[in-house]
């Protein structure tokens, strides 16, 4: 990974200007004065163009354009989490989970930490700033049946328990994927439990639950609302609300499990509760379109509502029909159980990684339209089919945007 110019130079200047304001510190200081909030770009902004990843850091991201190339940090920042200034990335080109001091010149690096050193022979596809105070690092069970998994102090950047989870059998059957979700004291594996060979995929919807940080004491939730993967494909499939409610959506699509015994079964929403599914609850989203549906990828904003890539089954023959414009951005009123279709342009969402990009009231995402144009567009949050407007440009129909964070 390399930087331009501009991010070697800025960063010394920045470490010029970091001297002189600690050599000017004045032990007289009033205590009683609160001292200025910490500044950092608004937002981080990731991109694919041409096959080359791209990442800059912007305070504006509803008018204008945003120039990519030659302007942002040479690199990935797909799997990536923001915390008060400070981006961490996970880097399997080099093998690092890295970290970045957001500038208004750009994100600079500061750290990085070998993920070989973390877990042996580890692959991390997720990570997550989570309410512990720590990033969550894990991937996939691999061939053997073990997830590595990495937890990371954020305040001295350092690994504070890693390893390889193993988990527990269902009917036999072995955890072929799974995410998770750490949430007061608990971490919530979305799964898909199935035979080695990606058959005999589970009828029912399964989470393994720890204790976390321990990552002791599993236990197995099960859910016969629907079946398919409950892990999310490039971003979570389980998430938290304000006021703690868990909800999670699962995957049905054969594309991605290889064959068709899914394919009776709704797409739906359901609800984690005082431990276990909430038998009360069910948000079937299939049953608000008139032709087979797959989610892939969900998102939670705010109060409740949630937005869905939905895309039509009779769309997507092929695996590369998922990044056309197949993708339909719907509205998930999970309290109201209604599900609205926004009149956003159809696109491809399925390579969106991260996005955590909520503001008062609003909900952005980026809508990059292949052989068109990406754009990150504003959602009110609970505003309807129409209730948003068009943002920022990107900088050609070359340019896919697979991340998007409020700092």
């Amino acid at each position: 990974m390399k930087t331009n110019t501009l991010f070697k130079t800025s960063a010394f200047y920045l470490l010029i200007v970091l001297s002189l304001n600690f050599s000017s510190c004045d032990s007289n200081d009033d205590p009683n004065v609160t001292p200025p909030k910490t500044e950092y770009p608004d937002y981080l902004v990731g991109t694919a163009v041409d096959g080359e990843g791209y990442f800059l850091t912007t305070d504006n991201i509803l008018t204008g354009s945003l120039t990519i190339v030659g302007n942002g940090y040479e690199g990935w920042s797909n799997i990536s989490a923001t915390v008060d200034g400070y981006l961490y990335v996970i880097n399997n080109t080099e093998g690092l989970t890295e970290k970045f001091q957001l500038t208004e010149n750009g994100p600079i690096k500061v750290d990085a930490i070998s993920n070989a050193v973390l877990t042996p022979g580890g692959f991390f596809r997720y990570i997550q700033a989570t309410d512990n105070g720590d990033l969550f690092l894990s991937s996939n069970p691999n061939s053997d049946g073990y997830t590595p998994y990495a937890i990371i102090d954020l305040d001295n950047f350092a690994a504070t328990n890693s390893g390889f989870i193993s988990f527990p059998l269902v009917d036999d059957k072995t955890n072929l994927w799974s995410n998770a979700l750490v949430e007061n004291g608990k971490i919530y594996f979305g799964s898909t439990y199935g035979n080695s060979d990606w058959t005999g995929i589970a009828d029912a919807l399964i989470t393994v639950v720890y204790d976390y940080p321990s990552l002791t004491n599993p236990v197995v939730l099960s859910s016969d609302a629907s079946a398919g993967m409950t892990a999310g494909y490039r971003t979570n499939g389980t998430f938290a609300t304000e006021t703690g409610d868990i909800y999670q959506y699962n995957m049905t699509s054969s594309l991605w499990f290889g064959h068709d015994e899914l394919a009776n079964k709704p797409s739906v929403f359901v609800k984690i509760a005082n431990g276990d599914y909430d038998a009360n609850y069910v948000l079937d989203l299939s049953s608000h379109f008139n032709e087979p549906v797959a989610i892939w990828n969900a998102w939670y904003a705010a109060d409740g509502i949630a937005y869905a890539n939905v895309v039509r089954v009779a769309d997507v023959p092929a695996w590369g029909d998922l990044s056309q414009n197949t993708g339909t951005l719907v509205e998930v009123d999970l309290i109201n159980k209604t599900v609205t279709e926004l009149n956003l342009p159809n696109a491809s969402f399925v390579n969106i990684f991260t996005l955590d990009c909520v503001e008062e009231g609003k909900f952005y995402i980026p809508v990059s339209v292949t052989g068109g144009d990406a754009h990150i567009y504003e959602i009110s949050i609970g505003g309807g089919a129409n209730g948003f407007a068009q943002g920022a440009a990107l900088d050609g129909s070359n340019v896919y945007v697979n991340s998007l964070l409020k700092n």
